[in-house]
């Protein structure tokens, strides 16, 4: 199944509250699991209360282990090491970094090397939250890697000029896998933000609006609790719009984008 990247530009954070909420309007069949990759480090053990082990760190020690016997793995090396983060009557599977940076980007030199499959051949459907759009990150390589790579920018004359600066080493890397989605806070739409970016070039998907969503982000965040129709909110709503346009194993992706109700 696929490897998905959610990466963001510059100032906007948002990449691991965005992984997680696509993670929870995945079909099941899909089996979502979101993998902390952001070389800063994690931030979902401390937000929801997990521990950093198993996690990230002992999923790239498997990882070297099986390739130092020579062994490619079984497909299902990413279960051993998941933790569940809990949102109302659904949970998702999620593989923890650690806080601090420093064994992140030794793990990733591990899972992200060229020859790595420890985060594509499986049958799990893989949420990368790679963090902050950096070609010199040791989750860079995973762009290549992926199925779709979705980034997150605001319609800004900053961030897209920081944007423009990279587009041809995300078009070299990602190809037509690549997906800018618009985040709240910016003066310019998707046709604005397609032609800054890609002037003639049609292949380009930009996608908007990513809402303001207090409310659903402290639900991600863990610091709120989960109402019973918390994913109907505009959040929600929104990355289940975005979920057809992606490659998802299992049950079709347009079934993610019909609401709970509950």
């Amino acid at each position: 199944m696929p490897l998905l990247n959610v990466l963001y530009v510059k100032a906007r954070p948002g990449a691991t509250t965005t992984a997680l909420g696509l993670a929870a309007v995945l079909p099941p069949s899909a089996r979502p699991v979101v993998v902390e990759c952001d070389p800063a480090g994690g931030d979902l053990a401390a937000r929801h209360c997990l521990t950093v082990s198993p996690g990230l760190v002992e999923l790239a020690s498997a990882a070297r282990i099986d390739a130092g016997a020579g062994r490619v793995g079984d497909g299902e090396v990413l279960s051993r090491f998941t933790q569940a983060v809990r949102l109302r009557d659904r949970a998702v599977d999620v593989v923890v970094a650690p806080p601090g940076g420093a064994q992140t980007r030794v793990a990733l030199s591990v899972l992200a090397r060229p020859g790595s499959s420890v985060l594509t051949a499986t049958d799990r459907t893989v949420i990368a939250d790679c963090g902050r759009l950096d070609v010199s990150s040791p989750a860079w390589p995973l762009v290549g890697m992926a199925a779709a790579v979705l980034l997150l920018v605001r319609g800004r004359l900053d961030e897209l000029a920081h944007l423009r600066e990279h587009m041809e080493e995300l078009v070299r890397a990602a190809g037509d896998r690549l997906v800018v989605m618009l985040a709240a806070g910016g003066a310019y739409g998707s046709e604005d933000v397609t032609s800054a970016l890609s002037g003639d070039d049609s292949t380009l998907r930009v996608r908007g609006l990513l809402p303001y969503d207090e409310w659903t982000a402290g639900v991600l965040e863990g610091t709120r609790g989960a109402g019973r129709r918390w994913e109907r909110r505009p959040l929600m709503t929104a990355l289940r719009q975005v979920a057809p346009v992606l490659p998802v194993g299992g049950e079709s992706a347009l079934a993610a984008s019909r609401p709970v109700v509950r």
